[in-house]
């Protein structure tokens, strides 16, 4: 007795061939179509596989295919039974069935379903391959030869298809997809057949797709270019087609590739839109103003720190709302303002002032004023501030305890420390997470030895001017003692940023290391380290990591005789 698998979409021959099997005493198990064969493969390895050719869902060629794809079912004997058999000898031939059976006159039938058993069980099948049986009193159809030929046309237009599609069962079976389609979700075809539509998506998406077919009417639904689905790592449109034949509802879903041109609108709109994306980011207030001080921008923290609406500033003097009186309240001249004369003779303006408030209360700020050139023509000029009023607050007590570097004016390590673990509080607090960077004075043992520690104090003394122009405003620079520094960068904008950092401090370094008449060349050894809030640690910790990446990037430069180290 063998396990018998029949596979056909037309009920009289199905019970035809399922009764003579029975009869010959073998156990039959039955599919109406491919799809539904491939659901009964998965729990059952048969002896034989009969299978109809044309069939709804999953046709008998692709299931043949699929089949011959999976080791466990190679070398199962497959049997071609279909009445096209005549018209498509050619094809049938190549995609893997072992005997082609022609559908005909039952009585003749059984004689070869007879025969072809008998070989099976002699080991003999290979005497009947590339037969084809039951034809011997047939003729090949001329209308089914046009019809076969129209459908391998139509699957030629099918797999030529740019679009990816799929057609699948309301319940997410897949049973066809083009050439496109495996492309794009990254698999070959038989592993794809029979699989569920929803399961080549993820997470959100997955159920954004169940909920969008969960009861489909027969009107089109579309995922569209402003919402595009993730399939396979490519952002998709999808325009999902319900439809119906006699028998059966199915979906065919016509899917675009949108991940080349979202790529590329993505880049040209980060190079329109980036100034944009800048100013509604960072924390720091951020203006735009033209050469007679009117804001032609501002960013949310500039407004939400001085209280105002976009339309009450744009437009309007800057200097004239939020910067018209001296701290004692005097009014402040215009024409001795330094924000705005950035915007007139082209120099970057920094330093402390105070801003006004929409409510009228002052509070103090670190600014920067930095003009716009275009062909070297002054358009007007970009300022930064952040509100320092906290920070002040915290020198002041720092002053009171003697925290300041006496050689470099910057934060000394108690005064650094100080600062930076409250600045870790407030991290948490805040759900920021903040950036810490440690570098090192590389060769200055050798700049002390060979030109004399005067020498190496003034190269302290740059490197640390060189820092304090370098980061921002609200950033906290400190030197730890003899030549080691460190930046705690409390912007949100430096997390991910910190190769743009480096590189601007390299450009910076080799700029003034440009000039003839240097005695020593200036270079420094840098790491980074993270503070995440989520994951809080100490200030000695994160310092710990920094000074760890800071001294395997000191490594690399001695063994590649690199900057300042003499050898």
């Amino acid at each position: 007795m063998k396990t018998i698998l029949v596979v056909d979409n037309h009920p009289v021959v199905l019970k035809l061939l399922v009764e003579f099997l029975k009869k010959q005493g073998h156990k039959v198990i039955t599919a109406e179509d491919g799809l539904a064969a491939l659901e009964v493969l998965k729990r059952v390895k048969p002896d034989i596989i009969f299978t109809d050719l044309i069939m709804p869902n999953i046709s008998g060629k692709k299931l043949c295919q699929v089949i011959r794809s999976r080791p466990e079912l190679k070398h199962t004997p497959i049997i071609i039974y279909s009445s096209t058999v005549l018209e498509d000898t050619a094809d049938i031939l190549n995609f893997g069935a072992d005997v082609c059976l022609v559908k005909g006159p039952f009585q003749d039938t059984g004689v070869h379903i007879a025969k072809i058993i008998e070989h099976i069980d002699n080991n003999t099948l290979h005497e009947l391959k590339g037969k084809i049986l039951g034809g011997e009193d047939l003729y090949a159809r001329h209308i089914t030869s046009e019809l076969l030929f129209s459908k391998r046309h139509y699957e030629l237009i099918f797999n030529s298809m740019p679009e990816g599609v799929v057609e699948f069962t309301l319940d997410g079976k897949i049973f066809h997809a083009n050439a496109a389609a495996l492309e794009l979700c990254g698999q070959q075809e038989e592993n794809l057949l029979a699989s569920s539509f929803f399961d080549l998506f993820h997470g959100e998406h997955r159920e954004r797709l169940r909920t969008l077919l969960h009861n489909p009417g027969l009107d089109p639904l579309i995922i569209d270019e402003t919402a595009p689905i993730l399939l396979n790592g490519k952002m998709i449109t999808i325009h999902f087609l319900p439809s119906r034949d006699e028998e059966h509802a199915f979906i065919i879903a016509i899917m675009r590739d949108l991940t080349e041109r979202i790529t590329t609108a993505r880049e040209l709109e980060l190079l329109r839109g980036q100034q944009e994306r800048i100013l509604n980011t960072v924390s720091e207030g951020i203006f735009g103003l033209d050469t007679q001080n009117r804001v032609t921008f501002a960013n949310p923290a500039a407004l939400a720190m001085l209280g105002y609406k976009p339309h009450e500033l744009t437009g309007n003097s800057l200097h004239g709302i939020v910067h018209r009186q001296r701290p004692d309240g005097e009014v402040y001249p215009l024409e001795e303002c330094p924000i705005h004369a950035a915007s007139q003779d082209g120099l970057v303006r920094k330093g402390a002032e105070i801003f006004w408030r929409k409510n009228g209360a002052s509070f103090p700020v670190r600014y920067a004023s930095t003009p716009i050139l275009e062909d070297y023509e002054i358009k007007g000029s970009v300022v930064t501030f952040a509100d320092i009023t906290e920070r002040k607050k915290w020198e002041e007590k720092l002053r009171e305890s003697a925290v300041t570097d006496d050689l470099t004016g910057l934060f000394n390590r108690r005064g650094f420390m100080t600062l930076a673990d409250k600045l870790l509080k407030i991290s948490v607090r805040d759900k920021t997470d903040l950036l810490l960077i440690y570098l090192d004075f590389d060769n200055l043992k050798w700049i002390n030895d060979t030109l004399g520690h005067s020498v190496g104090d003034q190269a302290l003394i740059e490197a640390a001017t060189l820092l304090g122009d370098t980061f921002r405003l609200a950033d906290v620079v400190g030197r730890l003692g003899g030549d080691e520094f460190v930046i705690l960068c409390t912007d949100n904008s430096a997390l991910g940023n910190e190769q743009n950092i480096l590189r601007r401090l390299n450009e910076t370094i080799e700029k003034t290391n440009r000039l003839k008449t240097r005695q020593y060349m200036l270079s420094l050894s840098v790491g980074a380290g993270r503070y995440e809030h989520e994951n809080p640690c100490s200030i000695d910790e994160l310092l710990s990591r920094a000074d760890q990446a800071m001294y395997k990037n000191k490594e690399e430069k001695k063994a590649r005789h690199q900057d300042g180290y003499k050898h």
